[in-house]
């Protein structure tokens, strides 16, 4: 399957610029989901791709095929772009039966009545939906809806599938078990997939890599592992999973491209060291990195709870604190613990001992696992 290549992609809505000149890249077979909230650019973007939306400038290629290019005024018609899409209203036609749904791309590529048959027979095997065809549309579940909405877009071997929050519709059980139900079926077809969510556990269980928007700019792009493990700006940090985001107010030293300073706690301040791995710098010129508070950010399964008086090692940082809160989530405990009167810490314990509220404690947490943005 072919690549989906965009360059300086943009699109503005009058003053308003919905997406900023975007470079962005999904390989052969790969799933490439948009990850961002609501107003970041997203859809907008897939719509572009998809020819619903013109874009204010920059090219988009399929393969070797330009499809859009604002300097060449190319502009191919979304039907002739040979893209499977599926959309968060699943457009199922009432009236029609299931596989007359699924051979309405056929038909209206004036595909024989035999070659559709046995299309439409084989996709909707593929989508586990094989003895279905004569169902009525208006007897199908929400997830028999959405497998049909997929059958559909795969029916006519498009070239790129491209998929608009296609499980929101479904309730939290369904949706769970149908994120891996259209992952292993994109695997099985190599279908070159562009895939927008907002919902960060699909993001991180469908996806090849991830691109990580906020208001119509690109954040970060890289595979799940990298973007929760490794998040490159302060709004990846808050975004992506749980997480401590805590303001430095005091003075930071830096040696090489390391950092130091002093955390605050009740008994007395703590030292913090940083390699340079653990310190970014937001992008953007030198007079409004003066302006940004530091803050240090920390995972709250990176951080160990230990009984008081126990020595520091490997050299983790120790920061004494108190149980002010406890939860219990099922396969782990969520605390609160104040390390002085305005600053806490989530930690997630996930096995060792049960703590009480109020219990002194001291946190153990790797430089390594934290992350200093400035």
């Amino acid at each position: 399957m072919p690549e989906i290549n965009l360059t300086g992609l943009t699109k503005r809505f009058g003053a308003f610029t919905a997406v900023h000149p975007s470079d962005l890249s999904a390989q052969d077979g790969e799933m490439l989901t948009l990850l961002g909230p609501s107003g970041c650019g997203k859809t907008t973007t897939l719509r572009m791709v998809a020819g619903l939306e013109e874009p204010s400038g920059g090219n988009i290629r399929i393969g070797e095929r330009t499809i859009y290019d604002s300097t060449k005024n190319i502009d191919v018609p979304s039907e002739n772009r040979g893209l499977g899409m599926v959309f968060q209203s699943y457009a199922i036609w009432p009236h029609m039966t299931v596989a007359e749904n699924v051979a309405y791309p056929l038909r209206m590529r004036r595909v024989s009545k035999a070659q559709i048959a046995e299309k439409v027979r084989d996709v909707l095997d593929l989508v586990g939906m094989a003895g279905f065809g004569e169902k009525p549309a208006t007897k199908l579940s929400g997830g028999q809806q959405q497998r049909v909405a997929l059958a559909r877009a795969l029916v006519f071997q498009p070239e790129i599938l491209l998929l608009d929050e296609p499980l929101s519709n479904l309730d939290a059980k369904l949706r769970e078990h149908m994120r891996f139900e259209l992952r292993m079926m994109q695997q099985r077809v190599g279908l070159t997939a562009l895939f927008v969510t907002h919902d960060q556990d699909e993001a991180l269980t469908l996806s090849d890599r991830l691109v990580v928007m906020n208001q119509g700019r690109i954040e970060q792009i890289g595979t799940p592992e990298e973007i929760y493990e490794r998040p490159a700006t302060r709004f990846v940090a808050e975004f992506i999973g749980k997480g401590n985001m805590i303001e430095i107010a005091g003075h930071i030293d830096h040696s090489g491209d390391g950092a130091a300073f002093d955390l605050p706690t009740f008994e007395a301040p703590v030292r913090i060291v940083l390699p340079p791995k653990s310190v970014r710098v937001a992008p953007g010129d030198a007079a409004a990195l003066t302006k940004a508070q530091p803050c240090l950010f920390i995972r709250p399964e990176k951080i160990a709870m230990l009984a008081p008086q126990t020595a520091a090692q490997n050299g983790a940082v120790h920061l004494p604190g108190r149980i002010s809160g406890r939860a219990y989530s099922g396969d782990h405990h969520e605390y609160l613990v104040a390390l002085n009167s305005g600053m806490s810490l989530k930690v997630k314990s996930a096995g060792g001992p049960r703590w009480d509220v109020d219990a002194q404690v001291a946190l153990a947490i790797a430089p390594t696992e934290m992350v200093l943005y400035k």
